[in-house]
C-alpha cells in the first residue's frame, strides 16, 4: 500500500503547488509556509485520535526537532522560488530530491544500500536536471550548470532540494521512535513544532495574520490539500524504504508541470519537458533497484 499512498501523496501535493503559486502574489512565503501547516493540524488531529497516542523514545524529539527546522527552512526556500520565477523553470528540480535523500540514507541511522541499478538511476537524474538548460550549450558545454547557479531562481529551490531530502530522514526516525508505530503522531507532533514557530514569525512579518485571513478560503482549501497529502506521505514513509517513497513523492514535478499547463497557462519549454521527464525515469530506476 505504501506505493500507493506516495503516489496520491505527489498528485495532492502537485495541486497545492498551483494553489501555493497563486497565493504567493500578496502572501509572503514564511506565511504560506506556516498558515498551511496551521490549518492542516486540525483535520490531522482527527487521523491522530483514531489512531491513538504511542510511548515516545528519546530519538524521537531529536528527530521531530530536526526535521521541523529542515522542512520549515525547505518550505520558505521553496516558495521563494516559485514566487520568483515560472513553476516550469524551477519545480523539475524537487525531482533530484531522492539522489540527495538516496545517498543521506546510505548513513546511519538508514545505512540502506544501493544497487547498480539504483546507482545509473542517480546518473540519469543528474543528466535530466543538465538538459532543463540545454539551450545554453551551444555557449558551452557547461553553460547549463552556469545558468543554474547564476539565477537566484532555480539556486533557491535546488537549496530548498538539498535541504528538505533530509527531512524524510528524519520523518523515519521519527517513526521509528514510536511504539506502536505512529506515523501520524509524528506528523502531528512536527505540525505542532511548526505552528510554534508564530512568535518568530511575527517579529519577521507584523501582518502575518492580516495576510492569512485576507486569503481565508485560499488557506483552507491549502490545508485541507496538505493535511491529506502529508498523512498519505507519512502513511507511505512508515511502510516502505526511505529510497522508495522519496521518489514517488518527488514524481510530482510532472503533475505540476501538467497542472501548471492547464491552470497557469505556463507552457514549459521542450527542453523542460525532456529533462524533466529523463529525471522521472532515473527515479524510477533508482527505485526499481532499491
Amino acid at each position: 500500500m505504501w506505493f500507493f499512498f506516495a503516489f496520491a501523496a505527489a498528485v495532492i501535493a502537485a495541486i497545492s503547488v498551483i494553489i501555493s503559486k497563486e497565493l504567493l502574489k500578496g502572501v509572503s512565503a514564511s506565511v504560506l509556509t506556516w498558515g498551511q501547516i496551521v490549518l492542516s493540524t486540525p483535520i490531522i488531529a482527527l487521523f491522530l485520535f483514531k489512531e491513538g497516542f504511542p510511548q515516545l523514545g528519546i530519538g524521537f524529539f531529536i528527530a521531530t526537532f530536526g526535521s521541523v527546522i529542515v522542512y520549515t527552512l525547505s518550505k520558505i526556500l521553496s516558495y521563494k522560488s516559485i514566487r520568483m520565477s515560472d513553476l516550469s523553470l524551477v519545480y523539475p528540480l524537487i525531482s533530484l530530491g531522492p539522489v540527495f535523500t538516496f545517498l543521506v540514507a546510505l548513513f546511519p541511522p538508514l545505512s540502506e544500500k544501493p544497487t547498480i541499478l539504483s546507482s545509473v538511476g542517480v546518473f540519469v537524474t543528474l543528466t535530466g536536471t543538465y538538459l532543463l538548460n540545454v539551450s545554453a550549450a551551444k555557449e558551452g558545454i557547461f553553460s547549463p550548470v552556469k545558468v543554474l547557479l547564476k539565477n537566484k531562481a532555480p539556486l533557491l529551490m535546488l537549496a530548498s532540494v538539498i535541504v528538505g531530502s533530509v527531512a524524510i530522514i528524519f520523518d523515519k526516525v521519527a517513526i521509528n521512535n514510536t511504539s506502536p508505530r505512529s506515523p501520524i503522531f509524528a506528523l502531528f507532533f512536527e505540525n505542532l513544532g511548526i505552528s510554534a514557530l508564530a512568535p518568530a514569525l511575527y517579529l519577521r512579518n507584523k501582518s502575518f495574520i492580516l495576510q492569512i485571513t485576507s486569503n481565508f478560503k485560499s488557506f483552507l482549501i491549502l490545508g485541507i490539500l496538505v493535511a491529506f497529502s502529508s498523512v498519505f506521505a507519512f502513511w507511505a514513509i512508515s511502510e516502505g524504504p526511505v529510497g522508495l517513497t522519496a521518489t514517488i513523492f518527488r514524481t510530482q514535478s510532472l503533475y505540476v508541470l501538467l497542472f501548471g499547463f492547464l491552470f497557469l497557462k505556463d507552457r514549459p519549454k521542450r527542453e523542460t519537458l525532456i529533462g524533466s521527464l529523463i529525471m522521472i525515469l532515473g527515479i524510477y530506476l533508482i527505485k526499481a533497484g532499491s
